[in-house]
């Protein structure tokens, strides 16, 4: 009994600790506790994020630390343990002194007995967020994040019920499409969200190339620190300037496969679901795949990531949605005779990346929509050495708020810096060719990057921004728009699907950023309007650009938390009927 005790207490205090550093160096990369993301380090490249923590982090150092601590606590234990045999007690006594202990020891860890304990749902009660971050801890959000996975990867969960509809799927497309839909039948209901692009005879005759960027770590957040001396977008900010900009626009996911998804398929992230991927949904063909409006009308559709398909196995995923080509680092490096080290473990160089797009688009005559996602703004943020960097001076107003070696915020600039240079000339290259009458080029951000500051609680809203560019060909640009519209991830391809396609159905759950008056943004972590948002349960409303707290949520807001229980909920109508429809296609 002795043993197996002295042999739990020894173990348990290891696994505590090692969630615990592990919640440290998370919160440090995300500014958040342990959650979903977490089970990235399993289901992402492995090796490259380990490569990437050596090279970012003191892992060595911190590995020695830990065997140096596991081997003094468990002579340490030995030693209490063996003293304490000495002690003749009763059977009886050591089981009772044992069951206190685990009682308390648990009592401990869950910071009480009662309703009222740690967790993150009596967690907000300062207005500080940081200070709400400390009464948390990595066992208790790791606790959550695990219960809330394993309930939403189940075969048998129904998001549906978990939004507060119960069976009633009906009520969720009304709440949804804000008319009666009670008549319609069942197998009917996905029709619904059918949409039309208008009948365009320009778009018609000129049949523009599209290509979508999905630029690693592309934070809209960053972009007001954009100045000479702290100049991390180079010569994007010149086109930021001359063509199309949302910043008010947020990421579909925190993490890359996530917003890859939210973009690749027109359904928005289904939190604490699998990703749709790495789900049994992995190789079944989506009516909103996002190139499908596009092989409709006889485009070349193409996949392009500058690292390796096998990441994520995306390669096979984009396969099965049907998409012409798909082609990763092996494909360029061939194409573009590239030797030796020409990247990092996540990917090429950006600018092969873009180099190969934009030979792509000058081969052949048939219209091209690619749909591509980068890799140098990532750790390790290695660039060419040949690479001429502007300056980049950490701004006074920063100076205060990093949270990293400022060594390593410098490092993490000049990849930014990098990325953004590259893919300014690749569009001067655009602007300057053929290609400028009839190419549209749309970048957004996968996801922002948060560990090299320490965010207010004022900025629950623009820490998970990303931007929206928009390069459109002067006969297609519109007239006026709205650059302050809020938006997300799901609305873009609406967007493109209405600049560059006409009288073509599609299924899709955004709005078109350039003529609608009011369009909602959902992440996994908060989501919004015009009107405020939420953030882990509780509302804010915008005061100029900062999110303000409420201390009750304004009835402009309940439509808002209607209309996300109703997308989330159709969303997973669709997959689930659509899978449903495809096992019986496969079985007759």
């Amino acid at each position: 009994l002795d043993r197996l005790l002295f042999l739990y207490i020894f173990l348990m205090t290891i696994l505590v600790t090692l969630i615990l550093v592990g919640d440290f160096g998370f919160f440090s990369f995300f500014q958040d506790h342990l959650n979903i993301l977490a089970f990235g380090l399993f289901e992402d490249d492995t090796q490259a994020v380990i490569e990437s923590v050596q090279k970012n982090y003191p892992f060595k150092t911190g590995l020695a630390l830990i065997a140096i601590f596991s081997i003094t606590l468990y002579f340490s234990f030995k030693k209490i343990f063996k003293s304490k045999l000495k002690m003749r007690f009763q059977f009886k006594t050591k089981i009772i002194s044992y069951l206190c202990f685990l009682i308390l020891f648990a009592g401990g860890v869950r910071g009480g007995y009662g309703m009222m304990v740690l967790s993150p749902k009596y967690a907000d009660f300062s207005k500080h967020q940081i200070i709400n971050e400390i009464s948390l801890n990595g066992i208790i959000t790791f606790e959550r994040a695990y219960k809330l996975r394993k309930s939403r990867a189940s075969l048998d969960f129904n998001m549906a019920t978990a939004m507060g509809y119960g069976k009633n799927i009906h009520k969720a497309f009304s709440d949804y499409l804000g008319i009666d839909v009670s008549s319609t039948r069942k197998d009917q209901l996905i029709s619904l969200i059918e949409r039309k692009t208008p009948e365009n005879k320009l778009i018609e005759d000129l049949k523009p190339n599209v290509v979508v960027f999905v630029m690693e770590s592309f934070g809209a957040h960053w972009i007001k620190y954009n100045n000479e001396r702290f100049n991390f977008l180079g010569d994007l900010d010149k086109h930021f300037k001359e063509d199309i900009l949302f910043e008010n626009i947020l990421s579909g996911d925190n993490g890359t496969i996530g917003s890859l998804m939210v973009l690749g398929t027109n359904i928005p992230n289904r939190s604490g679901a699998r990703f749709i991927s790495e789900s049994r949904y992995m190789r079944l063909p989506l009516i909103s795949a996002a190139q499908l409006p596009y092989t409709k009308r006889g485009y070349e559709t193409s996949f392009l990531y500058g690292g390796k398909l096998s990441w994520r196995d995306i390669g096979k995923y984009f396969s099965s949605q049907g998409f012409h080509k798909i082609e990763g680092e092996s494909h360029i490096r061939e194409e573009l005779n590239l030797n030796g080290k020409q990247g990092t473990e996540w990917g090429l160089y950006d600018e092969h990346l873009f180099n190969f797009i934009y030979k792509k688009l000058n081969s052949g005559t048939t219209s091209k929509f690619i749909m591509a996602l980068s890799t140098t703004n990532h750790p390790p943020f290695e660039v060419p050495k040949n690479f001429k960097s502007k300056s980049i001076q950490i701004p006074k107003e920063l100076e205060g708020r990093i949270s990293r070696e400022k060594s390593i915020f410098l490092e993490r600039f000049l990849a930014f810096q990098y990325s953004n240079q590259k893919l300014a000339e690749f569009i001067q290259k655009v602007k300057n060719s053929k290609l400028a009458q009839n190419t549209i080029i749309a970048v957004t951000g996968d996801h922002n990057f948060w560990g090299f500051m320490n965010y207010s609680s004022a900025e629950a809203f623009s820490k998970y921004k990303v931007p929206f560019y928009i390069y459109l060909p002067e006969s297609l640009k519109p007239k006026s728009y709205d650059n302050k519209m809020i938006g997300g991830h799901e609305d873009i391809m609406t967007t493109l699907y209405n600049l560059s396609l006409s009288n073509t159905k599609f299924y899709a759950f955004g709005d078109d950023l350039l003529t609608s008056k009011t369009s909602n943004a959902l992440n996994s972590s908060v989501y919004a309007s015009k009107f405020g948002g939420f953030y882990k349960g509780k509302s804010f409303s915008f005061v100029e650009d900062n999110s303000v707290f409420n201390s009750s949520t304004p009835k402009e807001l309940d439509t808002l938390q209607k209309q996300y229980r109703s997308t989330l909920s159709i969303a997973d109508f669709l997959l689930r009927n659509s899978y449903k429809q495809n096992s019986k296609n496969s079985q007759n």
